[in-house]
Parts: structure tokens; sequence; C-alpha cells
């Protein structure tokens, strides 16, 4: 008799138990986001790109600045509705990038005569990231690359 009433118990605990968890996954599905989650803005699923004012950077040859090239860079965002952001950081973007260049083009001089371009890239997009925060340039785009030759 006394194993009746404990399993009765049992079967009782667990049901209600069974309840209370399908009670708790019934309520976080219909609220969306889980608990601690910040919820995400809504934007436009359109990418966005904006183009940087082409700016000149050094090619270094033998220790001295032969020449320089003027070098064009388009952001391509993740959304559209970035832009008014990138062009709030326009232009801490295009100086980083400058300083960037220049490091690059320093460190490189006598050692080798080819740029690295996905090097550049991948430093750019790391720069884009600390200024503007992550998730809003997606790719980072070489648009031109031309020979001032002074």
């Amino acid at each position: 008799m006394a194993k009746k009433k404990s399993k009765k118990k049992l079967f009782i605990i667990a049901g209600l138990v069974l309840i209370g968890v399908v009670a708790v996954g019934g309520y976080q599905m219909m609220m969306g986001s889980k608990e601690g989650e910040p919820s995400k803005p809504d934007v436009s699923s359109e990418l966005g790109f904006i183009g940087l004012d082409p700016f000149l950077a050094p090619v270094i040859e033998g220790r001295r600045i032969a020449k320089y090239v003027a070098v064009g860079v388009v952001l391509e965002l993740y959304n559209v509705d970035h832009k008014p952001l990138i062009r709030k950081y326009m232009t801490p973007l295009r100086n980083a990038f400058i300083d960037d260049f220049v490091f690059q083009a320093q460190m490189n001089s006598g050692t080798s005569e080819s740029i690295h371009l996905k090097r550049v890239k991948t430093r750019f997009h790391t720069l884009a990231d600390r200024i503007v925060g992550p998730d809003i340039v997606k790719e980072i785009l070489i648009s031109h690359v031309i020979d001032r030759g002074f």
C-alpha cells in the first residue's frame, strides 16, 4: 500500500514538472528572443556600398618614397541603413586607413616589391570594426590604384 502511494506521488510530481517545462517552453517560444539576448534593431536586408575619397599612399623603394599611388576604397555594408553611421566616421576611417597603409609601406620597404592585397584588406577591415563597430562593414573593396608618378 505504501508503494502505491509513493508511485502516485511520483507520477503527480513528474506530471507537474512536465507541465511546467511545457509551459516555460511555450512562453519562451511566444515571447521571441532568449533571456539576456539584446533585441536587434530592424534593418533592411539590402547590402549597402559607400566609397571613401581616394587617398595618396606612398610606394617605398630602398628606404625612400619612390612615388605615390592614389587608392580608392569602397566599403560594403551589411545593410543600407548603416550609411549614415559610416558617413559620421568617414574622416577617422580614412585617416586610419592612410596611417596603416604608410605603416605597412615602411614595414615592407626593401623586403618585397609586391603589395599583399589580402593583408591590406584584412587590416582595413579590422580598423573599420574598431572605429564603427562590428557587423557594420562586410567587406573592404579596393576599387582602384592609380600611379600618380610624383
